[in-house]
């Protein structure tokens, strides 16, 4: 099977399970409520189970990116890039992306910062948020 990037919407029980092995510090009541089109949760889907997923906020032209998270067996494999590369494709009006993460750890941050260098993002001046405009050069494709 395919690599699919989805929408969730009313997540089904199979999901829901998949969701607490991606976000295990996260409940069902933590996420953005009520989801809507400014309030979306995307998940990279792969033989029916979810394997990333990202909260996502868009005002207008400007777009959030959050708890972004790839399961650790999966990492390494285009997973998180090609969620990342579906979520700014579904929103072609957002021209600013921010990306926004939890304080972590020396490694981790370090592989998270490798990703998001890579993916063409660049650190802001606030802690733990980088940021991507729209018609920077070496774009994403």
């Amino acid at each position: 099977m395919r690599l699919t990037i989805i929408h969730l919407v009313n997540p089904t029980e199979q999901q829901q399970q998949d969701l607490d092995k991606i976000w295990p510090d996260q409940k069902a009541d933590k996420w953005p409520q009520p989801l809507d089109e400014t309030q979306l949760i995307y998940a990279a889907r792969f033989n029916d189970r979810l394997l990333a997923a990202a909260k996502v906020s868009i005002a207008e032209t400007q777009g959030i990116i959050s708890d972004f998270c790839v399961r650790e067996v999966t990492r390494r494999r285009g997973v998180g890039l090609y969620l990342l590369q579906e979520i700014r494709r579904a929103h072609p009006q957002v021209t600013v992306w921010q990306f926004q993460f939890a304080p972590l750890d020396e490694k981790p941050r370090q592989i998270m910062h490798a990703f998001l260098t890579a993916c063409d993002f660049h650190p802001t001046l606030q802690a733990e948020v980088w940021d991507f405009k729209v018609g920077q050069l070496n774009e994403i494709k």
